[in-house]
């Protein structure tokens, strides 16, 4: 059955939070944290007293910083089959409005298949205005919101969602993906 799938960019296609550490690591020679040590989207970063969202906000109003963000392992090769297989892609973000262009020139320079009418920012709303009936997204509040409308949602597991897992996954509406593989799987049996 063909669907319409709302695809969250930042941690589901962009792997922003290796790029944000990768460009601290560069800039402060002491700090050493990697994207599998982080267990909190705005964990506190003592060694440069400041968190990782303010970080994270900041790298994104440069456009150079966002067109040469890479794409998390396997998304390309993910999103081009699902495509193939008749899905309907919709890009939602929490990104601010005014990135939105950056993202769509993102999306293109990587040869990600969407929705080209339409990316949405879902920045202070729920992913449910997307209209979609399958969500993929990493932020586990968005997991949970679009479950209880009776949709389906995939988690995309990373360092900072892995603890919520099994009790999100106890909804029969809820899926945890560990790659993109497994998101075409799930996909697959709905």
């Amino acid at each position: 059955m063909k669907m319409r799938i709302a695809v969250d960019v930042d941690g589901v296609l962009a792997d922003h939070v290796s790029a944000v550490l990768s460009r601290l690591r560069t800039e402060h020679e002491d700090f050493t944290r990697t994207k599998s040590s982080m267990t909190h989207w705005d964990e506190q970063l003592p060694e440069l007293n400041t968190s990782l969202k303010p970080e994270i906000e900041a790298a994104e109003s440069d456009p150079a910083f966002i067109l040469n963000m890479p794409p998390i392992d396997g998304a390309i090769k993910g999103t081009t089959t699902l495509a193939d297989r008749g899905h309907e892609l919709v890009i939602v973000t929490a990104r601010p409005e005014e990135n939105l262009q950056m993202t769509l020139d993102w999306l293109e320079a990587n040869s990600i298949p969407h929705s080209c009418e339409e990316i949405l920012s879902t920045r202070g709303q729920m992913k449910t205005i997307s209209d979609a009936e399958v969500l993929i997204d990493d932020f586990p509040g968005h997991i949970r919101d679009f479950a209880k409308t009776g949709k389906y949602a995939i988690l995309f597991v990373q360092p900072w969602n892995e603890s919520q897992v099994d009790e999100l996954t106890n909804s029969p509406r809820i899926f945890a993906a560990q790659g993109w593989g497994q998101v075409l799987n799930i996909m697959r049996s709905l």
